[in-house]
């Protein structure tokens, strides 16, 4: 039995490096503690009864979302780079690095995606149910501005998890791979957005893992994101009949 593990323990785990183990192992778990404990249902089934009575109790799943994300897709992959990894979290993207770069193509894009927000919520109604995802927040700005920024919060630690983390973490090892591989799960956990923004988010993955390595940072990446997604909101919200 010792001789047929060291045999399977030599064939299947020699050449494996340390960090590209630790990255795409606590990946896969940090992304099914995502799934399962940041789910806004997870809030309505274990915590809505203690916000009940509440006026604005439906917008405290979205805040437990937003917080939650920045623990799993944020804080705890900081702590494996840090204790598990032992590396700096600026090798992680964490910096501002070409900025020029960077915010043109933040401030660039989001200005070119607001004629095509608007020409995709008018084609595609379903876009119009669907954002903004708390329709507590579009009730009034004072509702919808903390809304907003606990999106970015969110937006944040997304793309710190899929273009800091998996993407400069995996790239010693694979390269100009690890945009393919971080945009893989990136798309996954768009399944439940409508069909043509599931579709797209595998163009924007790439997209975006390219960014991040011209500008070593993940930064652009978040803030295109936020600047998109709350435009969206705002673009759903004033397109609705009222």
């Amino acid at each position: 039995m010792k001789a047929w593990l060291q045999d399977k323990k030599s064939k299947y785990l020699h050449g494996w490096d340390r960090q590209e183990t630790i990255i795409l192992l606590g990946s896969a778990v940090l992304l099914t503690l995502h799934r399962y404990l940041s789910r806004r249902r997870f809030f309505r089934d274990y915590f809505a009864d203690y916000f009940i009575d509440h006026p604005l109790a439906g917008i405290y799943p979205y805040y437990y979302w937003f917080l939650t994300s920045a623990i799993t897709l944020l804080l705890l992959p900081m702590l494996v780079v840090k204790f598990g990894i032992k590396d700096r979290a600026c090798n992680y993207g964490f910096r501002l690095g070409n900025g020029k770069l960077g915010w043109g193509f933040a401030l660039g894009g989001w200005l070119l995606m607001i004629p095509v927000m608007v020409l995709v919520l008018h084609l595609f109604p379903s876009f119009q149910q669907k954002y903004p995802l708390s329709k507590v927040a579009g009730t009034s700005w004072k509702v919808f501005i903390p809304y907003e920024i606990g999106y970015g919060i969110y937006m944040f630690s997304w793309e710190f998890f899929f273009r800091g983390f998996m993407l400069f973490g995996l790239e010693k090892k694979f390269g100009n791979y690890s945009i393919l591989v971080q945009t893989i799960p990136f798309a996954v956990m768009h399944y439940s957005k409508p069909f043509p923004e599931a579709m797209g988010s595998i163009f924007a993955g790439l997209l975006l893992g390219v960014v991040a390595f011209e500008t070593r940072s993940f930064i652009y990446g978040a803030a295109i994101h936020w600047f998109v997604a709350t435009t969206m909101d705002v673009v759903a919200l004033l397109s609705t009949p009222r």
